[in-house]
């Protein structure tokens, strides 16, 4: 399949179930994870990410970005854990009821003296770079026959659940993708993504410019 046609065919599709999915033969397997991780990390970056993260943390690439990677029973350990201790967790439990997979991707800010984080030019650059390995991501998922879903985290953005995934307090979310096998999703509600399709032709988002 060509780029082109997995760039048409990549799609967002949200797979909710009240009760958690059988695990089957079938889920997405680790190497297939591994393969997939491997080209989002093909993303181009600007700047290197921040030394001082570098090395407190057991993940060593300069890249800004970081992977963190759950299979379907962790997965479905995490539901679990929203449950068992009566988390309202929403769509999110209901995704991790149906996921063969879930990536939280992040990105490692430039931190101030007192450890805030501000939106300067080098941050941009590090969120755009996660934001393109994200992409790689999601169309090499989509090249294999699995069906995505790029969520903003919800409650997964919390300290205590960074705690809970080994994510250093400091990186920053920038989404928790769900990966779902499509051989395991009947029964479950499937919503697609409500802007498909809904961006203009070429000419309400870009214009040729002269000098």
């Amino acid at each position: 399949m060509s780029i082109k046609n997995i760039i048409h065919k990549r799609r967002t599709l949200k797979v909710l179930s009240n009760e958690p999915k059988a695990i089957t033969d079938t889920e997405i397997s680790i190497s297939d994870l591994e393969e997939i991780i491997a080209y989002a990390g093909k993303a181009p970056f600007h700047y290197p990410a921040n030394k001082r993260a570098i090395d407190t943390h057991q993940l060593k690439s300069v890249a800004p970005w970081r992977f963190y990677i759950l299979d379907t029973k962790t997965c479905r350990d995490l539901a679990n854990y929203y449950k068992d201790n009566n988390i309202d967790g929403g769509k999110i439990v209901q995704m991790l009821n149906t996921a063969s997979a879930l990536i939280q991707a992040t990105w490692i800010p430039e931190p101030l003296e007192n450890d805030e984080i501000q939106l300067n030019q080098k941050n941009i650059e590090h969120i755009a770079a996660t934001s393109a390995a994200i992409q790689n991501l999601l169309l090499v998922t989509t090249e294999k026959n699995y069906e995505t879903y790029w969520s903003s985290g919800g409650s997964l953005r919390e300290k205590a659940f960074k705690k809970l995934l080994n994510i250093p307090i400091n990186e920053q979310l920038l989404g928790s993708i769900f990966i779902f096998n499509k051989n395991n999703i009947e029964g479950s509600t499937q919503i697609t993504g409500a802007w498909r399709d809904q961006q203009g032709n070429i000419k309400d988002f870009s214009t040729f410019v002269s000098i």
